[in-house]
């Protein structure tokens, strides 16, 4: 397949004035071998303008959404549906993980949609070469091959993240060789707050929250390492952000990488207690990590997230999901006497100076009631909004 023809089709698709005939041109040539590892080799490539390799990375995302699955003709068909050629398959499976790990941001997003799709088809009967590969770099000494294999591994772990316990052996399998392995990166990076290191933190927070928010696999994670990861979560909730945030425009600040992280290590921490670490309200696989979990995490983690919610009381800026993150989990303590213990001295403030201001109906909340009651309702009552 002619890489520069395909070049200049995607080039039209750009252009208004030849978005139609391009867009023909690339439905007619989309079936022939070579055409989508030809796609990858152009959105991977530096000298190739940079919407064209967007262009090609949207493309290869929609085939790869609608042709990798191998399909059967229909009943009363005749000719096989398309399917993209196992020939072609090989090459982008060998070739997608190291087109994430070099492309940018936007050409990315791309790719891991690819990826996801992939390993939902063909991991881990196909393709079992992806954990070596992702192993592979993140062993590496070289630090930009991380957050592109941590991408990669995200794929992975939310590709299991729903299914039943008995279903996540290959995940298990492969967890096995990567927790240790991301753990050990998290815990070195946890000194630095550059935005680099953070940024890799929190990838790394995302895939250890995907792996044990519906189901804790406890042949996996034991009480040594529960301990670890719990060290690590109430590191970096108790950190403190870089003082230069406060120069940041406050609508903008919950998108910054430090509070997404610190928001990321409670969303593990609230999950854990409230899934798996609240005895008397867990399945009975959980009662004996649920006692440890109480004896062992709950008030470390509670007192971090009292010194959380006395800094908004301060007045010192907390961004709302972090603020509510921590409320949920102090609520969650309320149930047990050893949380309720070292809570009660502090609850008669947090409910006055912090818990009724919150709930209080303020100019603002008047002035968006009028602008746009819907959009009113979804900020008060929809617990998804960050």
């Amino acid at each position: 397949m002619d890489p520069n023809r395909i070049i200049q089709a995607l080039k039209g698709t750009i252009d208004p004035n030849l978005r139609i005939a391009a867009e023909n041109e690339l439905n007619q040539s989309y079936k022939i071998i070579n055409f989508a590892p030809t796609l990858l080799q152009i959105i991977v490539s530096d000298q190739v303008e940079f919407p064209v390799r967007q262009a090609a990375a949207i493309y290869l995302k929609n085939m790869v959404s609608q042709y990798w699955q191998d399909r059967e003709p229909s009943p009363g068909e005749v000719v096989f549906p398309f399917n993209i050629h196992e020939n072609d398959r090989t090459q982008i499976r060998s070739n997608i993980v190291e087109g994430i790990i070099q492309c940018p941001e936007s050409i990315r997003a791309q790719l891991t949609v690819c990826l996801r799709a992939i390993i939902k088809h063909d991991f881990p009967g196909r393709w079992t070469a992806i954990v070596d590969k992702i192993g592979m770099y993140l062993q590496s000494q070289i630090s930009s091959s991380w957050y592109g294999s941590l991408l990669a591994l995200y794929q992975l772990v939310k590709t299991y993240e729903y299914k039943k316990a008995e279903e996540r052996d290959p995940l298990l399998a492969a967890m096995q060789i990567f927790l240790p392995r991301i753990q050990h990166l998290v815990t070195q990076l946890l000194t630095d707050t550059t935005i680099f290191s953070v940024l890799i933190q929190k990838q790394i927070l995302k895939i250890f929250h995907a792996l044990v928010q519906y189901s804790l696999p406890l042949q996996l994670i034991n009480n040594t390492v529960m301990t670890q990861w719990m060290e690590i979560l109430r590191a970096v909730i108790d950190r403190d952000v870089p003082p230069e945030t406060l120069e940041v425009d406050e609508d903008d600040r919950p998108d910054l990488v430090w509070w997404k992280c610190k928001k990321w290590a409670l969303r593990i921490t609230t999950r854990l207690f409230e899934r798996y670490g609240s005895p008397g309200n867990i399945t009975k696989e959980y009662v004996v990590f649920a006692e440890f979990f109480l004896k062992m995490y709950a008030v470390g983690i509670q007192q971090v997230l009292l010194k959380v919610v006395d800094q908004h009381r301060q007045k010192q800026y907390v961004t709302p999901h972090v603020l509510q993150k921590s409320l949920n989990y102090l609520n969650q303590g309320l149930s047990h006497s050893l949380t309720w213990k070292h809570m009660k001295p502090h609850m008669q403030t947090i409910s006055q100076e912090v818990i009724f201001p919150l709930m209080c109906y303020k100019d603002e909340d008047e002035k968006l009631w009028q602008e746009d009651p819907y959009e009113y309702i979804r900020m008060k009552f929809n617990c998804w909004v960050p």
